[in-house]
């Protein structure tokens, strides 16, 4: 099997088993928009047997990501549930993309979908491979509506744009391929030293809440909308024997791995992150209440204390001890 070019896939085509990220990039492609020289490797029979990367031969690093068949999708992203490496030499390449093919099965994929009221399966996974230039800067978007949006930068940075507060290039961009591709995006992007380059487009699959008036005593921001009582656990990891299911997890922050304790939790709280981080998406997606950047929150909550959360408003409010 040889890889595609990401010029050959048809973003229009669902039957091609090339996954939601390589379509999406290759939306952005059609429009005019610069993407890092991408190929794909076909998912399901069409993968059978080694690829053959032979092509690919050369200097440099290479970016290896996930474009699983459910990936991305209008409704339920997965976002960030499959393995994606960065920096991988071209000796690493088939080893990398083995990892990255697996990467369907296991136990966050399943707790996502039995959450989200899908049906539980492994999924098949497309693997895109990318020419890697470590960025500069990078940033998430994801729009309010064709003309506004959230911005947040790797660094932690997060501003409100739009189209008539003077956002700053990063901002414009990200409205400019809102209003080219005619809706709503969820958007990333680097900033390399050769330029911007876009490494994702997929549909917005919850709005973002925008920040609202008042609060409780720890306030922080309002990144998935719903109220939720519980006793808090304070997880030491995604294994920590004293998560009880309808919990609220209260951590510094997730990555895949924490995904099935918040399909069991009543609600999240995190010090760290934005309305647009990992916690924040999987959290709206899966119907979790959730406040991010509650900076003092490992400080005054602990383990077995009740609170009740509001992740509309972005208050978490202490109820019992």
């Amino acid at each position: 099997m040889k890889p595609i070019m990401l010029c050959d896939v048809d973003p229009e085509d669902a039957r091609a088993p090339v996954g939601g990220k390589a379509r999406g990039l290759a939306v952005l492609r059609r429009h005019g928009f610069r993407v890092p020289a991408t190929w794909v490797l076909p998912a399901g029979p069409a993968a059978a047997g080694p690829a053959d990367l032979s092509g690919l031969a050369g200097p440099g690093l290479w970016a290896v990501r996930s474009s699983a068949s459910v990936e991305d999708d209008p409704v339920h992203s997965f976002a960030g549930l499959f393995r994606t490496e960065l920096g991988v030499g071209f000796g690493g390449l088939p080893a990398a993309v083995a990892r990255v093919a697996r990467s369907g099965g296991g136990e966050r994929v399943r707790a996502y979908q039995a959450r989200a009221g899908l049906a539980v399966r492994d999924v098949e996974v497309a693997v895109v491979l990318q020419r890697y230039e470590p960025p500069r800067e990078s940033g998430v978007w994801i729009g309010r509506d064709l003309e506004s949006g959230r911005l947040e930068w790797a660094s932690g940075a997060a501003e409100e744009c739009s189209a008539g507060s003077g956002a700053g290039p990063a901002g414009r961009a990200c409205l400019g391929v809102q209003r080219a591709l005619d809706t709503v995006a969820d958007l990333e992007f680097a900033v390399l030293d050769s330029g911007l380059a876009w490494v994702q487009y997929r549909p917005v699959t919850r709005p973002v809440p925008a920040p609202a008036a008042g609060g409780g005593p720890l306030t922080g921001v309002p990144a998935a909308p719903g109220v939720a009582e519980g006793t808090v656990v304070c997880a030491s990891g995604p294994g920590d024997p004293s998560w009880r299911p309808g919990s609220v997890l209260v951590i510094a922050g997730t990555d895949p791995e924490w995904v099935p304790l918040m399909a069991e939790a009543a609600a999240v709280v995190t010090t760290a992150g934005g309305s647009l981080c990992h916690a924040a998406i999987v959290a709206r997606e899966l119907g979790v209440p959730c406040v991010t950047g509650v900076a003092d929150a490992l400080d005054r909550l602990r383990t077995g204390m009740r609170v009740e959360v509001d992740g509309a408003r972005g208050a978490v409010r202490v109820t019992g001890r």
